[in-house]
């Protein structure tokens, strides 16, 4: 078990490009920094996933080829980016924190169900080494088969006050490297209602009530604690039985702290579906869990390492396109 804290949000912005929802936000250009050449001293491919959080909102999937790189959250929709080196730099050197622009990255292209659009390039972008990058990571998706391994084993989880059991992922990266300076006061964060909306039916209520969502990570910052506590854990070296399996615990006291916690769970649960190393148990109660919320189950089905229910999530996918050519009124 790892004691060293991280703040997760400065380490994913400098070292994985802002990937958001739809896998990555542009860095920005600068007239002193130039494109990394076709060829560099490390050209392996790779392929593999991590968890995109906080807040957890599913399992980014990454081709890489030397300084170029595809980021997706879906395996339909691709953000094809080239990272900047420093003027007169090597693109392959390691990076350091007196040379931030080493891990920027700039999109190149992006592919679609319509296919590969390609973006107005920087000035300084030499024209022939984008073109076979962006081949080259066309040529790699094509052939690798989705998901890609999950690789993130290092997880920091708030603790329960009682017990320092792990409450909620805050967390995840590939290296124990990464792990870095503290969180000053480490908080689990729900995705917002706005992209995650919740229905909660609650009757004779008058006033505002606070989304399903908002609740639960009151309710979850309340059981972490005045002075919350979190901890790295090696995901290799630990059992899978001392972590929830949906990423937030779901052992509750009260009727109603269960209720919010489930209502999460259940509206999350086609992207809880990506995750690697789910129990069958676990994995059939999510599939059951995504009757409601059909589209959700079509964008990210690609993704599923294993289908329990095949009869179920197809029927949910066809649904999904039904209501999808029926209008947005219907979806």
């Amino acid at each position: 078990m790892f004691r060293r804290k991280f703040n997760p949000i400065h380490w994913f912005r400098r070292n994985a490009g802002n990937a958001t929802e739809h896998a990555g936000r542009n860095g920005q250009d600068s007239r002193h920094e130039s494109a990394p050449a076709a060829e560099t001293r490390d050209e392996i491919e790779r392929t593999y996933s991590r968890r995109m959080m906080p807040p957890f909102t599913g399992q980014l999937q990454v081709a890489e080829i030397g300084t170029a790189r595809a980021l997706s959250i879906d395996g339909i929709h691709w953000e094809l980016q080239l990272r900047f080196t420093a003027e007169g730099g090597d693109p392959a050197a390691p990076s350091t924190d007196g040379d931030k622009r080493r891990n920027r990255y700039t999109a190149v292209a992006s592919i679609t169900p319509r296919g590969l659009v390609r973006q107005p390039l920087h000035p300084y972008f030499d024209t022939g080494a984008v073109t076979v990058a962006i081949d080259r990571l066309c040529a790699l998706i094509e052939r690798a088969s989705l998901p890609y391994p999950a690789i993130d084993r290092f997880e920091y989880w708030l603790l329960d006050r009682s017990g320092d059991k792990p409450l909620a992922l805050l967390h995840s990266c590939i290296d124990a490297e990464e792990i870095g300076a503290p969180l000053v006061r480490p908080a689990w964060q729900a995705m917002p209602a706005a992209q995650l909306p919740i229905d909660d039916a609650i009757e004779d209520v008058s006033g505002y009530v606070a989304p399903v969502n908002a609740r639960l990570e009151g309710l979850i910052a309340e059981r972490a604690g005045h002075n919350p506590r979190a901890a790295w854990f090696d995901r290799s070296e630990t059992t899978a039985t001392e972590f929830p399996a949906c990423l937030i615990s779901e052992d509750w006291e009260g009727e109603e702290q269960d209720r919010l916690c489930q209502l999460y769970i259940r509206r999350l649960a086609p992207r809880l579906l990506m995750l690697q190393g789910l129990t069958q148990t676990d994995r059939q109660r999510l599939e059951q869990a995504c009757s409601e919320n059909a589209p959700d189950v079509e964008r990210f089905y690609s993704l599923y390492p294993e289908v329990l229910d095949q009869r179920l999530l197809q029927a949910l996918r066809v649904e999904a396109r039904l209501r999808r050519d029926c209008g947005p009124a219907n979806s």
